[in-house]
């Protein structure tokens, strides 16, 4: 089977139980906070990837870890059930597809923004209220330095992106002379 369709399923699983419970924010929290642990521990990845070290100790380790700093028993028991089907090779997908569709149940869209150089906080809020008056939703903008775009920017909201950088214009100019 599909592990993108496996973490799917136990995301929208998971979903159901919160939502259920009423603490779809509060797992959502725990989510992030895990989904971060994923990313910066390479010692924790190691540990749910690792076929040799048994569920038990996976479950101990993980319990020791996150039970003081989750907000939810059900995310602890999510997890345990998770490392029980021996399925925790694919929490970092679970998470990031569990905060998909909490985002869209929400109806909040990611922006970002890429731009030469720092964008001033004035800036930001004007984008972020055109932003959230042209999707008709809460977008949740990040910014992002890039020095290769040499000036202007970079807009990407979910599947779209509006490229507006200097970089952008000169390589669109340089094929047009070579056509000629």
């Amino acid at each position: 089977m599909n592990q993108g369709i496996i973490s799917t399923r136990y995301a929208k699983a998971l979903m159901m139980v919160g939502a259920e419970n009423q603490c779809l924010d509060a797992m959502k929290v725990d989510l992030e906070l895990i989904g971060t642990i994923i990313h910066d521990n390479q010692m924790f990845r190691q540990l749910l990837n690792s076929p040799v070290i048994k569920p038990e100790k996976k479950r101990k380790v993980m319990n020791e870890l996150l039970e003081k700093q989750v907000n939810s028993s059900l995310t602890l028991n999510f997890i345990s059930l998770i490392i029980h089907n021996r399925r925790e090779f694919l929490l970092a997908d679970i998470v990031r597809d569990f905060i998909d569709l909490y985002e869209k149940s929400k109806g909040i869209k990611r922006a970002l923004v890429v731009s030469a150089g720092e964008i001033d906080e004035n800036a930001k809020q004007q984008l972020q209220r055109q932003l959230n008056s042209l999707f008709k939703a809460d977008v949740q903008l990040t910014a992002d330095i890039n020095p290769d775009l040499i000036g202007g920017f970079m807009l990407r909201v979910g599947d779209n992106q509006y490229d507006a950088s200097l970089s952008s214009g000169l390589k669109r100019i340089k094929k047009q002379m070579i056509n000629i």
